[in-house]
């Protein structure tokens, strides 16, 4: 993941700190995530509240969900305006889960690369002060049009970023909206992997490793459901 800019960034002393950063498989909006950031020429990695927080909001629940960005409002929507110019991130991942539907049903998968390297998806953020005074810095995840190969599952796809695309992402310099766009494309069609996982990751309860095995697709369905990552309503 990122080369050697993980290894500058602090992810792994982050993780030593806050070993439930490293160990989860079901995340869910309003947990932590690690998010990379450039501050002072320097790439840290922070825990940041996966639910972006505007700062000017007034209370921390917000009429609808932040946890998605859709690249199409970046520039334009009040919510995004703000961080998208001054505040970019990346939040790293093994892979995120997506539900596509067979027969009408439901069924999740397990989105990864196939190299087995770790996704870029490009973030943006913001810091509130909440009553108490305390600060909770907060991320959303950017999505953009689904490539060939996840609209079989989604018509969206986290904005995944390469080398080059991160530097210029994490960049404070790069401010101009038009720049930073052409950043945010769907990924090349042979990136990614999907296989059929277990329903129980439907329900957030459920955090464990085996919720990565591939499975048969006629498994019983869970009574509980987990948003997928990109689901319509939060962008």
């Amino acid at each position: 993941m990122m080369g050697s800019g993980v290894e500058r960034a602090g992810v792994g002393d982050l993780i030593s700190r806050r070993p439930d950063l490293g160990s989860r498989f079901n995340i869910r909006p309003t947990q932590d995530v690690v998010t990379i950031v450039s501050e002072d020429g320097r790439l840290i990695a922070k825990p940041m509240r996966w639910g972006l927080i505007p700062n000017w909001a007034k209370a921390e629940k917000l009429p609808r969900s932040t946890f998605n960005a859709r690249d199409d409002r970046l520039a334009d929507s009040g919510m995004w305006r703000g961080p998208f110019k001054r505040s970019r991130g990346v939040v790293p991942a093994n892979g995120f889960y997506e539900w596509k539907k067979p027969d009408g049903s439901k069924q999740p998968m397990f989105i990864s690369p196939k190299d087995g390297e770790i996704l870029q998806f490009a973030a943006v953020y913001d810091s509130w002060i909440n009553k108490n005074g305390e600060t909770i810095d907060s991320c959303a995840i950017v999505t953009t049009a689904a490539n060939d190969f996840m609209s079989t599952i989604h018509d969206r796809m986290p904005a995944i970023l390469d080398e080059e695309t991160v530097a210029l992402w994490l960049d404070p310099l790069t401010t101009d909206s038009s720049n930073l766009q052409s950043i945010i494309t769907p990924a090349s069609n042979d990136l990614l992997k999907a296989v059929p996982v277990s329903k129980r990751v439907n329900s957030y309860k459920n955090d464990d490793q085996g919720l990565l095995d591939e499975v048969a697709i006629d498994e019983p369905a869970s009574d509980q459901r987990q948003l997928g990552l990109f689901n319509e309503q939060s962008e």
